[in-house]
């Protein structure tokens, strides 16, 4: 009974630390909803909409830190401006690797959350 009850602890001593990483703050994870949301605007009724973009999220916070995910969706949103002031987004090797991960992390969680596109 004591060996259960230490395994017990020891796993709820780690919980915390599994779900904190790569964690976004909740202002990213509510933008990111509720930009899903309207993307996904009349597929689905309310309910289902934001539990479905709510696990895409949490699957790509599952890939990228914080700070990784918002150059990846700068990059992203910001490659098709025109001209120079999309220049960088188009151009920058790393950028574009980023974009590259980004959309296929995007695409890989839409399958896992059942979102069809």
């Amino acid at each position: 009974m004591k060996k259960m009850n230490i395994a017990v602890a020891a796993g709820l001593f780690l919980l915390p630390s599994i779900t904190m990483a790569n964690d976004f703050s909740t202002v990213t994870r509510v933008q990111f909803v509720m930009d899903c949301m309207e993307l996904n605007q009349g597929k689905m009724n309310a309910y289902e909409t934001v539990h479905k973009c709510s696990c895409v999220v949490d699957e790509l916070a599952k890939t990228f830190t914080q700070t990784e995910f918002e150059d990846a969706n700068a990059g992203f949103r910001f490659r098709n401006l025109p001209g120079d002031r999309g220049a960088q987004f188009r151009d920058d090797k790393g950028v574009q690797s980023g974009i590259k991960l980004f959309k296929q992390a995007h695409a890989d969680a839409y399958e896992e959350c059942r979102i069809r596109r």
